[in-house]
Formats: structure tokens, C-alpha cells, sequence
């Protein structure tokens, strides 16, 4: 067979086989491809979901932290250290509260605690903020969690 039959029978294969071929076959072809393609696209959602809540789990943690810097910053973290004369010697019992050492902790230290606890606890503990050192951004930060 010469180079010119070979190149006729490539062309007769593209041109003419190969399109009677897939006519024949496409009744059973394009369900599966179909099917092939709905599970490439739910497969890109579900990453892109997956890479979305991080993301917005990265942006919660850095803007926790921002706030709690820029309060800080503000207040001259003179709200967030304890004196004699922010709490009474009565009301210094923390112990009930669901962060451990309460009392000790900045206002910015406390920011990261405040996100894994129930409505209740969130509650209990603004309460106490309120009663005792009413530090704005601690305040704000449960409310925000509140919401």
C-alpha cells in the first residue's frame, strides 16, 4: 500500500467512519458523558465550597485578632489590666465561667475563646464582662457572635 492509499484511508477514516461510527454509537455515548460531565462539575463545587469556608474561617480568625489588636491599641490596653479598683474584692470568682482564668486574660487573649462557645456560655460570660470590667471590645465581639 502506497503513501497516498494510506493518506485516502486516514481521510476516509475521519471523514467518513469515524462520524457514521459515533452517529451509531452516540445513543449510549451522551448519557455517559453527560453523566460524566454532572460529576466533574459537583466535584468543583464541592471544592470550591470546601476552599470558600476556609477561606472564610482564615478571614474570622484574622479579623478576631485585628479587633482585638486595634482595641487594644486604642484603649492603650489600659482597659484590659486588671486594678484594684475594676473589681470588687467580692465579685473576683471567675471560677464559674467556661474560660479557664478569665480575670488574667487581655481583652485580646480572650477573643480566640469566645468563638467556640454555646449561646449560653456566651451569655454567662457577658454578663459578667458587663458587671465587672465592661471591656467595649469583648462586649462587641460576643454580640457579634451573638448574631
Amino acid at each position: 500500500m502506497s503513501d497516498d492509499d494510506r493518506l485516502a484511508e486516514q481521510i476516509l477514516d475521519l471523514l467518513v467512519y469515524a462520524p457514521i461510527g459515533l452517529a451509531l454509537e452516540a445513543k449510549e455515548l451522551i448519557p455517559k458523558l453527560a453523566d460524566r460531565g454532572r460529576g466533574q462539575i459537583a466535584l468543583a463545587r464541592l471544592a470550591g465550597k470546601v476552599a470558600s469556608e476556609r477561606g472564610q474561617s482564615d478571614v474570622r480568625s484574622f479579623l478576631d485578632q485585628l479587633v482585638g489588636a486595634v482595641g487594644s491599641a486604642l484603649a492603650g490596653d489600659a482597659g484590659d489590666v486588671p486594678d484594684d479598683s475594676d473589681v470588687d474584692e467580692d465579685d473576683e470568682d471567675d471560677a464559674g465561667l467556661a474560660i479557664d482564668s478569665y480575670d488574667s486574660l487581655t481583652a485580646p487573649q480572650l477573643l480566640p475563646h469566645l468563638s467556640p462557645l454555646s449561646a449560653e456560655e456566651l451569655d454567662e460570660i457577658l454578663a459578667y464582662e458587663q458587671a465587672h470590667r465592661s471591656r467595649a471590645t469583648v462586649i462587641n465581639r460576643i454580640r457579634q457572635l451573638q448574631d
